[in-house]
């Protein structure tokens, strides 16, 4: 099915996909706003961008066990979108797949996947999410603003966090991150109101600027022996009471530990 091809028909409630299929073009049904009902075939091996953008009656999608990638934007604005099964062979999530998908509680992400994109779930109702153990990298805003997000554990896997991964995730109270991590990207948890602790681990080299920034509820962190430098990472932590640097580090960088009012005691190396 081609480029755009039934994109904009406002009155199309359902699909029955033959066999046969393939693939599905970029924008093919895009804002399709009554579209309810897809019965995709069991031969079907991708789904192109923006594809099913801004089909907003769509409750519920199935996706065939020969898909192998999902499109940039593929179900963006999807807003009534409830549930979606994601196939076995998926191995990644194009960047804003299901941002705006503002229903979508729940998800469960299959054994093979390794990245997910930029975007993917922002603006999600998202509750809880168990990331495979073949999971690598989590792009930039990947989980932005989904402030039903509880409580993340990251397999041993990653290695990357993006920035602003989950920035704005203000039900995120707990965060247990993997021995390997050796990247947190800029404000990737900027907001994160009711976090109230971090442990960072030993192979983390960089925090990015504003990671934790307005973690207002963040009372205890615990450094890695290898972190050299901190940059503006934890400004405006204002629940911060002490911290203890480790005995490798070597510079502390502008409004690193800003309008941390609670900040009593500070041990440096």
């Amino acid at each position: 099915i081609g480029v755009g091809a039934f994109y904009g028909c406002s009155s199309l409630v359902s699909i029955d996909l033959p066999a046969t299929l393939t693939s599905i073009g970029d924008g093919a049904f895009g804002s399709c706003s009554a579209l309810s009902s897809i019965t995709f075939s069991a031969t079907l091996t991708s789904i192109g961008n923006r594809a099913f953008e801004c089909c907003s009656s769509l409750v519920y999608i199935d996706l065939p066990a020969t898909l192998t990638s999902i499109g940039m934007q593929a179900f963006y604005y999807c807003s009534a979108l409830t549930s979606v099964t994601l196939p076995a062979g998926l191995t990644s999530i194009g960047d804003y797949a299901f941002e705006c998908c503002s229903s979508l509680a729940a998800i469960s992400l299959p054994v093979g996947l390794t990245s997910i994109g930029n975007g993917a779930f922002s603006g999600t109702s998202l509750a809880s999410v168990a990331f495979p153990a073949s999971l690598v990298s989590i792009g930039d805003d990947a989980f932005y603003r989904c402030s039903s997000l509880a409580r993340v554990t990251f397999p041993a896997t990653l290695t990357t966090i993006g920035g602003n991964a989950f920035a704005r995730c203000s039900s995120l109270a707990r965060v247990i991150l993997p021995a390997g991590l050796t990247s947190i990207g800029h404000n990737a948890f900027d907001s994160c109101s009711a976090l109230t602790s971090i442990h960072l681990p030993a192979a983390l080299t960089s925090i990015g600027n504003g990671a934790f920034s307005g973690c207002t509820s963040l009372a205890y962190v615990a450094f890695p022996a290898s972190l050299t430098s901190i940059d503006s990472a934890f400004w405006n932590c204002s629940s911060l009471a002490r911290v203890t640097f480790p005995a490798g580090l070597t510079s502390i960088g502008s409004l690193a530990f800003a309008l941390c009012s609670s900040l009593s005691r500070v041990t440096v190396p």
